[in-house]
């Protein structure tokens, strides 16, 4: 599996995008492998580990320690016990873009793991309302779509799902001041059709068939097409992805 590659073992990935870019991604790996928190089972240290960079890709895992507890009977009495895990998430770094995914507690805590290392602030990107409107009018069908109305309307938020070509034709919506939280529907992208939802909180669910190889520069050419940049003029699929 190459380092730009994403083998999606079930039918869907969702993964959350980041608003920082980092113009040397080789600098960046530098950086969190010298003066980076590595993680460590032993003194339940959170941090960074298995990272890897090659052709300006930095790619790597976030992981923390856990503690939960689980409820069970001893001689009749109920008791609790303390164990611990290990929740991970994956992260890749290119020039264009930051994308992670796996459990969200560690994800929560990457941004800050690298702002501490590279001195730049690093949030989820929060894709505004003409970002997902004009995503909707780019897809082949839309599937979903939340709305949400100004608070002194009837229909404060509203979900509306099917298929439709323009979410403005129905009159639940104050077609002059709603906002979107999310829109799901079907795109054409360079690795075929896929059906997408976007939340407007930095998010993108991808339901695909099973066992796609997902590359990144498919992953950028999505975020282009959201964020109405100009996309990759060549995207590739992967040979085992059909």
């Amino acid at each position: 599996m190459l380092i730009n590659e994403i083998e999606i073992t079930g039918s869907s990935i969702s993964l959350k995008c980041w608003g920082t870019r980092f113009e040397d991604v080789t600098a960046t790996f530098n950086q969190v492998m010298q003066n980076g928190d590595q993680f460590d089972l032993d003194s339940e240290m959170p941090g960074f580990h298995d990272c890897d960079c090659e052709n300006s890709v930095m790619r790597g895992f976030y992981s923390i320690v856990v503690p939960f507890e689980i409820e069970h009977l001893v001689e009749g009495i109920t008791t609790k016990t303390l164990f611990k895990r290990i929740e991970s998430c994956e992260f890749i770094i290119s020039e264009r873009g930051i994308y992670s995914f796996g459990k969200p507690g560690p994800q929560k805590l990457l941004g800050a793991a690298l702002a501490a290392v590279t001195g730049i602030h690093v949030d989820l990107i929060e894709f505004e309302f003409n970002h997902l409107s004009m995503l909707q009018e780019r897809m082949t069908r839309i599937k979903a779509i939340v709305v949400t109305n100004p608070k002194d309307k009837e229909i404060r938020r509203a979900r509306l799902a099917g298929h439709m070509e323009s979410y403005t034709e129905y009159n639940i919506v104050d077609p002059r001041n709603h906002g979107i939280e999310s829109v799901a529907g079907l795109i054409d992208t360079p690795l075929g059709p896929l059906t997408i939802n976007v939340a407007k909180k930095g998010s993108i669910r991808l339901t695909v068939k099973k066992g796609l190889i997902m590359t990144l520069e498919c992953l950028d050419w999505i975020m282009a097409l959201i964020m109405d940049e100009k996309r990759p003029e060549q995207v590739k699929a992967p040979q085992s992805a059909f």
